[in-house]
């Protein structure tokens, strides 16, 4: 009776711990709109279901809702991937395709064990394959745990070993010490509530962490400046947000800068990634907007880009991020070296940025 209600307790604690997590996501979903918080929240609600289906002894239930929570958290894991990671050396999406294989021979070796063929038949193979995907997704933010903060991978190792929890499920359901087991779940989605929520809630996702005091004087829209003027916006701008791709390193504390280029370091951008360097700007301008704020955008080395990508693809890029900085009330500033453009190319920026 005594062991009943502990199981009980931690049944309802797992479930309440799951709800809270849902909340929050949907909460910040609807004060940011970032789409990969709300796939991550339809994935915590399939969790709270598949805990309930468990608890009430629905074998279907089990089977269908882990698999609706694995599949969602880890669309939502190559979605935040996606548009979140440079991509150049980071994880090949193909090796997705050994999962297969892996659970045809994982679900072989529980046969070889003596793990029973009606426990194999029922809901046990769908939860396993959930797990390798649980495993997938950690293996994910593990690959970008060199751009982001520890946050990124603390939940990859999180969610690796939440995936070999939920493999291990054939195994757990003929223990007799189920009680263990419950708990170890319970503290397991307890951690990875928590770091989903700091993720979700950092600058991972929010440029504008803190309380901004100084406001932006210039006019929205795109400008080309000299190195002169860049110098001089820097020294104004030292205390502002500004989000900037850089060459230089004489970068102030304040801004989120990446450095382009073609070596691995921390928040570095390879120069032929023009689509992750859009979308940051989108989301900076759209953000800086939410907070009544007037995004700044700085690009201190547009000839350096140049070298990788052609003119055609700079000319298209710079025009985008004009097009964001417009529509959200927000500057872009490129620092050009006028010589080092023919008068073709230095006619058709000017015609685009001004």
């Amino acid at each position: 009776m005594y062991e009943n209600g502990i199981l009980q307790v931690a049944c309802l604690w797992s479930v309440a711990v799951a709800a809270g997590t849902l909340g929050v996501l949907v909460y910040t979903y609807l004060r940011h709109k970032i789409k990969v918080l709300g796939i991550w929240a339809i994935s915590w609600m399939f969790f709270i279901l598949m805990q309930i289906s468990f608890y009430i002894g629905s074998k279907d239930g089990v089977a269908a809702f882990y698999s609706f929570f694995s599949g969602t958290l880890l669309y939502g894991v190559l979605l935040y991937f996606r548009d979140h990671a440079d991509v150049r050396n980071s994880l090949k999406l193909e090796i997705i395709g050994i999962t297969p294989p892996l659970f045809v021979v994982y679900i072989l070796t529980l046969k070889h064990l003596g793990i029973s063929e009606g426990l194999l038949s029922n809901e046990a193979p769908y939860v396993v394959l959930s797990g390798i995907f649980f495993l997938f997704s950690g293996l994910v933010f593990l690959t970008m745990e060199r751009e982001w903060k520890r946050n990124v991978f603390y939940l990859g190792i999180l969610l690796m070993i939440f995936g070999l929890f939920v493999i291990t499920y054939p195994l757990r359901i003929s223990s007799e010490t189920p009680l263990v087991w419950i708990s170890v779940g319970s503290v397991l989605s307890v951690v990875i509530a928590f770091f989903m929520i700091t993720l979700a809630t950092s600058k991972e996702f929010l440029f504008f962490e803190k309380q901004v005091g100084v406001r932006v004087t210039l006019e929205p829209g795109g400008r080309l400046i000299t190195l002169d003027e860049y110098q001089v916006l820097k020294e104004e701008l030292k205390e502002f947000p500004v989000l900037a791709f850089v060459r230089s390193l004489n970068i102030p504390e304040p801004w989120k800068a990446y450095f382009l280029s073609t070596e691995e370091r921390k928040n570095s951008i390879y120069p032929t990634n023009l689509a992750y360097m859009a979308q940051l700007a989108s989301e900076y301008f759209k953000e800086a907007e939410k907070k009544g704020l007037r995004g700044v955008v700085v690009i201190d080395c547009p000839e350096y880009l140049l070298m990788y990508n052609g003119f055609e693809s700079i000319a298209k890029f710079l025009a985008s991020l004009k097009d964001f900085a417009i529509s959200y009330g927000g500057v872009l500033l490129i620092v050009i070296d006028e010589s080092a453009w023919n008068t073709y190319q230095l006619a058709i920026l000017k015609r685009v940025l001004e």
